[in-house]
C-alpha cells in the first residue's frame, strides 16, 4: 500500500487537504471517496474513514479521503459552509480523481450529514454509493441536539458555535441554517439510480429509524440494500467489536462487488 497526502484546489480556489491510499501495482483501480460529516475532518469520527479505508486497499480499491473547506488543515472559513457548498466540493473531488490514469470506477463512502451532502451533488458518474447513518432530517437532526439537548441559542443572524464531543467546537453562519432548512431527502433520493447501500443503526439518537426507510422507500435504484444494525449507533462506531466487524465487512463487499475491476 502506498498513502501519499495531497492537496485539492475546489472551485473557489481553496486547498482541500487529502490523503490517498493506492494498492500495489499499476491499476487501474476502482476507488472510494469518503465524505465526511458535521465538522469533521477526512478521518472521521474516532478515524473510522481510515480503518475503513485500509481494508479496501487490501482488497484491491484506491481510496480519497478530503477534509472540507474550512476543516482540518483545509483552506476557507466553515461559517461559510451550506449543504450546497460542500455538495459542490463533492463534485470537484470526483472530477479530480476520475482524472486519474490510475483509476476507473469510483464509489463514494459518506457518513451522517455527508450523507445529505452527497445526495446534493451531482454523482451520475458514480458506480455505487454507501451512505451510513445518514442524516436526512438533517434540519430536525441539528436542532434536536444543539438547541433541545444541548441547549445551545442559535444565532441566525450571525455566527453560532456548535460544541463537540471533543470539546471543540465548529462556527456555522447563517447560511447554513437557511441551507438545512431547504433540503428535502426525499426529493434527492428519487434521484439515485445507481447502486446504494444505507446502514443504520436503531439505537441511533440523531437518526430515527423511519427517517432511514422512508428514504430508501423513495430510491428508484433497482440494486438497493438496508441493513440495519440492532443495538447499532449514529455510524456504527461505539459498538461491540463484533459488530463493528460486521459493518466493516459488510461495507468493503458491498464495494468489492459493486466497484468493478476491469476498465
Amino acid at each position: 500500500m502506498k498513502e501519499e497526502s495531497v492537496w485539492i484546489t475546489n472551485r473557489s480556489g481553496e486547498k482541500l487537504e487529502a490523503l490517498l491510499r493506492k494498492p500495489d501495482g499499476k491499476g487501474p483501480f476502482p476507488a472510494v471517496i469518503f465524505v465526511s460529516g458535521f465538522g469533521m475532518d477526512l478521518h472521521e469520527y474516532i478515524n473510522s474513514n481510515d480503518e475503513i479505508s485500509k481494508r479496501l486497499v487490501s482488497e484491491g480499491i484506491l481510496t480519497l479521503q478530503f477534509s472540507f473547506s474550512g476543516c482540518g488543515k483545509s483552506e476557507g472559513d466553515y461559517r461559510e459552509m451550506t449543504l450546497e457548498r460542500q455538495a459542490q466540493q463533492v463534485e470537484d473531488i470526483l472530477g479530480w480523481i476520475k482524472q486519474r490514469t490510475d483509476v476507473n470506477h469510483v464509489g463514494i463512502h459518506a457518513t451522517s450529514m455527508g450523507v445529505s451532502t452527497t445526495l446534493l451533488a451531482n454523482i451520475t458518474d458514480c458506480a455505487s454509493l454507501c451512505l451510513v447513518a445518514g442524516a436526512y432530517q438533517v434540519n430536525r437532526s441539528i436542532h434536536k441536539v444543539y438547541e433541545e439537548e444541548l441547549g445551545v441559542k442559535i444565532n441566525y443572524s450571525g455566527t453560532t458555535e456548535l460544541p463537540r464531543g471533543s470539546g471543540a467546537k465548529t462556527p456555522v453562519g447563517p447560511g447554513f441554517w437557511k441551507s438545512i432548512a431547504a433540503f428535502d431527502a426525499i426529493s434527492q433520493a428519487r434521484k439515485v439510480t445507481i447502486p446504494v447501500f444505507l446502514i443504520h443503526g436503531d439505537q441511533d439518537t440523531k437518526v430515527s429509524t423511519q427517517e432511514v426507510q422512508e428514504v430508501f422507500a423513495a430510491i428508484p435504484s433497482k440494486k438497493k440494500n438496508l441493513k440495519i444494525f440492532q443495538g447499532g449507533d449514529h455510524g456504527i462506531t461505539d459498538v461491540p467489536r463484533a459488530m463493528r466487524e460486521e459493518f466493516l465487512s459488510e461495507v468493503v463487499e458491498w464495494f468489492k462487488q459493486r466497484l468493478p475491476k476491469g476498465g
